[in-house]
């Protein structure tokens, strides 16, 4: 590292990120639940315009985390913590983890966009609302939608988030590794729910 380098806000190599889930294989809840709060965590470093996404996240894992407790043995797996509660509790379990994956989602995107931007750009603005279009945005009603639009005008920089120099490019190199793992995990999420057709298109 030179004098030079900015410190980044994150350092992924610092994250426990998502379990490895090979094919077939099922979600651990806790693992799930602890990456899912490292995410909430990077939110935060965001700023304070970012508060309600974070709080909206942190609802949903806390609720998903009280399913879990009730019983640990039972609900291992989170796949199991979703199928047994799917008559329960109005679907309390499911429609917490259906919108947190929906926010994982959209910063898995991000994170993507910013990774795969061959030019490096320093604004990070155009990366956010595109993960934001693709993501969340079509279960967002109009004052939403324009909400996350003026919020995202003020997502930090990438030298402000992954640093500069080998801070940079040892975060990016983490990263190489960080996104197929959040990606897999989601994917699975995703096929679960269409599997119980669990999925809901209402806005809010």
């Amino acid at each position: 590292m030179t004098e030079s380098d900015i410190v980044p806000r994150i350092q992924f190599e610092n994250l426990k990120g998502f379990p490895i889930i090979e094919k077939g294989q099922l979600i651990e809840t806790e693992a799930f639940l602890h990456a899912s709060q490292e995410i909430v965590a990077i939110i935060d470093t965001f700023g304070k315009l970012f508060k309600p996404i974070t709080k909206d996240m942190s609802g949903n894992i806390e609720k998903l985390t009280i399913s879990y407790e009730k019983g640990k043995d039972k609900f291992h797996y989170l796949e199991d913590l979703i199928v047994k509660n799917i008559n329960m509790d109005k679907k309390f379990s499911s429609d917490s983890l259906l919108w947190l994956k929906r926010g994982l989602r959209l910063i898995c995107t991000f994170f993507e966009n910013m990774f795969n931007d061959k030019q490096s750009l320093d604004n990070l603005k155009q990366h956010l609302q595109d993960a934001y279009d693709r993501s969340l945005k079509p279960y967002h009603g109009w004052f939403v939608q324009n909400t996350v639009s003026v919020i995202s005008r003020w997502a930090p920089t990438r030298t402000q988030l992954i640093g500069s120099g080998e801070l940079q490019a040892k975060n990016l190199k983490t990263l190489e590794e960080f996104i197929p793992r959040m990606k897999a995990v989601l994917d699975r999420i995703d096929a679960l729910y269409m599997e119980h057709n669990l999925e809901e298109n209402y806005k809010v």
